[in-house]
C-alpha cells in the first residue's frame, strides 16, 4: 500500500489515451492512492475528472503561482465552485515561487493570499509550493492564519506514535526544499512536510537531512510526476507508481522496514486528505 500525495495525472500534456493507459500501470501497482494536483483551473478541472473515474484517485484544486500574472477574481470564483466537489481534497497547490517569478512577485503574494483564505473560508487543507523563496511563503501562511488555533480547531487533532494528539492545520509543503531547520519550524506548527525524487538524487543532502530530522508522523511521500523522476529511473519521465523509490529512501534512512514505512506514509496522506475506506 503505497500513497502519492501530490501528482500531475492531469498533466497538460498527456492524451486521453496516455492518461489512461498511465491509469492501468497505477491499477496494476502497489499505489493505493494519489492526489492529483491541480495548478490552474483547466488542471484542477482534469483532476475532478480525474478524481470521478478511478476510485483510488482524489483531486486537489488551485492557482500555482505561474498563474499569477493574468489570474482574475473570476478564476479563483471556479476554484471554489470545483472546491465543492467531494472528490477535491485540498486546496492546491498554491503559493511562492521566486525562482521563476520574481518579475511577478507582487501578484503572486496576492494570489498566494486570496487562496489561503479561501482555503481557510471552505476549511479545507492546504497543498503549498514554494521555491526560493521559504521565509516569505511562512510569513504568508502565519499571517493568513494557516497555523492558528481556529484553523486547528477545524481538523481532528493528529494522533502520533506515542499515542499523543496534537492539533493538525492541514498544510502540506509539497516537494520540500528548504532546509532540515526550516522543515522542523513547520513541523512545530503543525505542517507536513512533503518528500519526492530528490531524497533519491546524489546532490539530495538537503532533503536527507530534512527527512532524518523530521518526526515520521510529519512525512508524506509523493512523486510530483511527470517531473523530479527518482532514482533508478531519472532522465525519463516520473510516474506515480515510482512513489516506491521515495519511500524506499525514507524507510532507509528511517532505520525503518519498507512495508512500515509505506503504512506510515499512507496513514498520513489518508489522515491528512480525510480519505476513508
Amino acid at each position: 500500500m503505497l500513497f502519492d500525495a501530490h501528482t500531475h495525472l492531469n498533466f497538460y500534456e498527456y492524451t486521453p489515451e496516455e492518461r489512461e493507459k498511465l491509469a492501468e500501470e497505477i491499477e496494476a501497482s502497489d499505489l493505493s492512492y494519489i492526489i492529483d494536483s491541480g495548478d490552474s483551473v483547466e488542471s484542477s478541472r482534469q483532476a475532478l475528472e480525474d478524481s470521478h473515474r478511478y476510485s483510488w484517485c482524489y483531486a486537489s484544486v488551485g492557482l500555482h503561482p505561474d498563474q499569477a500574472p493574468g489570474y482574475t477574481d473570476e478564476m479563483i470564483e471556479e476554484i471554489e465552485t470545483m472546491a465543492a466537489d467531494p472528490m477535491a481534497r485540498a486546496i492546491g497547490e498554491i503559493g511562492m515561487d521566486l525562482h521563476y517569478g520574481k518579475e511577478y512577485k507582487e501578484r503572486q503574494i496576492e494570489l498566494f493570499r486570496k487562496e489561503i483564505r479561501l482555503a481557510n473560508k471552505l476549511k479545507m487543507p492546504v497543498q503549498i509550493h514554494t521555491r526560493d523563496a521559504d521565509k516569505l511563503t511562512m510569513d504568508i501562511l502565519v499571517e493568513e492564519g494557516a497555523f492558528s488555533p481556529e484553523r486547528k480547531s477545524w481538523f481532528p487533532p493528529k494522533r502520533l506514535m506515542d499515542g499523543t494528539e496534537v492539533a493538525d492545520p492541514r498544510v502540506q509543503l509539497h516537494c520540500f526544499s528548504g532546509s532540515a531547520q526550516f522543515a522542523m519550524e513547520y513541523v512545530r506548527m503543525g505542517a507536513m512536510i512533503s518528500v519526492g525524487g530528490p531524497v533519491t538524487f546524489k546532490n539530495g543532502r538537503k532533503t536527507v537531512e530534512v527527512v532524518q530530522t523530521v518526526p515520521a508522523e510529519y512525512l508524506l511521500s509523493e512523486t510530483d510526476s511527470p517531473y523530479l523522476t527518482p532514482v533508478p529511473f531519472r532522465g525519463r519521465p516520473n510516474k506515480p507508481f515510482y512513489v516506491e523509490h521515495v519511500v524506499r529512501r525514507i524507510a532507509l534512512l528511517k532505520d525503518m522496514e519498507f512495508e512500515e514505512m509505506a503504512h506510515v506514509l499512507t496513514a498520513n496522506g489518508k489522515n491528512f486528505f480525510n480519505i476513508e475506506d
